[in-house]
């Protein structure tokens, strides 16, 4: 999977939504008046499911009242439930609410779930008062970025800081998706967003996740751990600093950041891919199997789960099941050699060894020779009947000087001698 497609898949699990203002009305019955007193309390503490429980019984006592759902929408999004969020705020839209309420949320609730088009449906760029276009054009440029049309999000990015100059949001998504191309450009937006706010927790979170994708771990862990004095709740600096934990082996330092969010909410999508992830680098393959498979909906919008997903399957000898989501990752990242590799092997585990071979030869005539494509690719004509193509493959395999037993087998059963030549500077 290129770098490309990780950080935009990765930021759909870190970025952080804006956090809508709501006014409370000024008349409620004295029951839903006291949840609203006692959610809001709840809210400033940090008690984010207690707030859930106050207002839901506010609802309860107004159910058309579109500022409780809105609100109640918002406190789902920070929990890391989308789909609860999507409802309420939808109820919000139902009940008439006013657009500065429950756009954001929903806008938010629906990139989090990757129903781009969803969004780009129900909202519209408009003539609305700046900031509030700003954040709806901010939404509709990140969901362009992650459906492929990288022009049409850096144009919208680009209006949503001309309407709100002093508004970090679109100037943090516009680095996010420089970052890759224009890492100058980048490293100016972001370092002009932590300028404006240097106690803004989410940009000091993304600087150090532009840092991670750079290879730079100390650096962005350090980064990680400045946004989080800041805001000890922020759940995508917690989840980044996991990650970068998972990467390094630390699975116990990793646990310390991810085990408190699934206890606060457990079906909160990110921090169970990281222990998905965790899991499967463990070789617990059968947790790790269960994990995935309860939040695989959400891979439409983090392709790399199906990657994840179907390697585990692959570990797990459920190959069918591998090759499915293995073949869902590649119609999003067509061009990964590792991947069809696995798929291939996936496919020949099932005697499908024209399946195999589609996915290998198209890429291996475009690509420089590897040996481990070459060696699957020609065991797939050998299981096909087409002994010719698969010495070919074979060949290219030992000029790869590939060392691994398997394919010296295949090589000295089909009369092909591998020489290797001896460590130390290659000739030209």
């Amino acid at each position: 999977m290129g770098n490309r497609e990780r950080r935009w898949m990765w930021r759909c699990i870190v970025v952080t939504s804006a956090v809508v203002a709501l006014a409370w009305p000024a008349a409620y019955g004295q029951d839903s008046a006291a949840s609203v007193k006692k959610a809001e309390g709840y809210i400033a503490q940090g008690n984010l499911k207690a707030a859930e429980i106050e207002l839901r019984n506010a609802i309860r006592d107004a159910p058309q009242d579109p500022v409780l759902h809105a609100r109640l929408a918002d406190v789902y999004l920070q929990l890391g439930d989308a789909v609860a969020a999507e409802r309420e705020a939808r109820a919000a839209h139902a009940s008439n609410g006013d657009e500065v309420d429950f756009v954001p949320v929903l806008a938010n609730a629906l990139l989090a779930q990757g129903k781009f088009a969803d969004l780009t449906t129900l909202v519209q760029p408009g003539h609305r008062d700046p900031v509030l276009e700003g954040k709806v054009r901010t939404a509709l440029g990140t969901a362009a970025a992650r459906r492929g049309d990288r022009a049409k999000a850096e144009t919208l990015l680009r209006e949503a800081i001309g309407l709100d100059p002093n508004a970090a949001g679109p100037k943090i998504q516009l680095a996010w998706l420089l970052t890759g191309t224009k890492p100058t450009e980048a490293d100016q937006l972001i370092d002009e967003a932590i300028a404006a706010n240097p106690r803004s927790a989410e940009a000091l979170q993304l600087k150090g996740e532009m840092l991670r994708n750079r290879g730079d771990q100390e650096r962005a862990t350090r980064l990680f751990d400045e946004a989080l004095k800041i805001d000890p709740r922020n759940v995508s600096a917690h989840l980044s600093r996991a990650a970068v934990n998972i990467t390094l082996g630390k699975y116990q330092a990793a646990d310390e950041d991810i085990d408190p969010i699934l206890s606060a909410s457990p079906n909160q999508f990110g921090a169970n891919y990281l222990r998905g992830l965790e899991l499967a680098k463990q070789r617990n393959f059968a947790e790790a199997d269960r994990i995935l498979d309860r939040i695989s909906p959400g891979f439409t919008a983090l392709w790399a789960g199906y990657y994840l997903q179907g390697r585990t399957k692959l570990a797990l000898g459920q190959y069918a099941q591998a090759e499915a989501s293995l073949r869902k990752y590649l119609a999003h990242v067509p061009n990964d050699m590792i991947a069809a590799r696995a798929s291939a092997v996936a496919a020949l585990q099932q005697n499908a060894a024209p399946r195999a071979i589609a996915y290998l030869k198209p890429l291996a005539e475009k690509m420089p020779a590897d040996a481990a494509t070459s060696a699957v690719l020609g065991t797939a004509y050998m299981a096909d009947g087409k002994p010719d193509l698969a010495l070919q493959q074979f060949q290219k395999s030992c000029r790869c000087r590939s060392r691994q037993p398997n394919y010296q087998d295949r090589a000295r059963h089909l009369g092909i001698r591998c020489r290797s030549r001896p460590a130390g500077p290659r000739g030209p």
